[in-house]
């Protein structure tokens, strides 16, 4: 009786060749049906991610510029400087560069940096040593990235408009306290 038992499971498995093909066939469908699903997702997430990259790398080229015009501020002897060299970033959209224009930040050494979101339109920002604002005549959609407009170069100079501010000033007047 074992013996019929233990032969007619070895017939079985000699005859056992693998999967069919309507089961190979209904998981291909499964599997293209959650590729369909998925990768429109995980595209627009590294879109995304680019753009904080960009952002980020900006930022980092902003405050170093704002560092170097800091110490670049003055003479050798202390005294202010009459006209220093206009400092100026230029989002480059089309060839995907940032481009520091004005100085060279020895913190950071270099003047240019790659985006690497293709959305970013053309605009400069200009700083204002005196006012310590960052400036660009750019129009607020202008700033704006044409592939998710919630990504705002803007942001990154502190402003929506024609004129911003750096980070670290308010527009708190001298001698007041906002606290109640």
């Amino acid at each position: 009786m074992v013996k019929n038992v233990l032969n007619t499971l070895r017939k079985k498995q000699k005859n056992n060749k693998g999967f069919s093909l309507v089961e190979l066939i209904i998981v291909i469908a499964i599997m293209a049906v959650l590729v369909g699903v998925l990768a429109p997702q995980f595209i627009k997430y590294v879109e995304r991610s680019r753009q904080s990259t960009d952002l980020q790398n900006v930022e980092e080229l902003k405050n170093a510029a704002e560092v170097a015009m800091a110490d670049n501020d003055n003479n050798d002897d202390g005294t202010p400087k009459d006209n220093p060299t206009p400092i100026t970033i230029t989002i480059d959209g089309t060839n995907k560069k940032a481009i520091l224009g004005g100085i060279t930040p020895k913190s950071l050494g270099k003047t240019e940096v790659s985006l690497k979101s293709s959305g970013w339109n053309t605009q400069t920002y200009t700083y204002n040593s005196t006012t310590l604002i960052w400036e660009t005549t750019a129009k607020a959609e202008e700033t704006q990235n044409k592939k998710d407009p919630k990504r705002d170069m803007a942001d990154v100079f502190n402003a929506t408009g024609t004129t911003t501010k750096p980070s670290g000033t308010n527009n708190q007047q001298p001698g007041t306290n906002d606290q109640p």
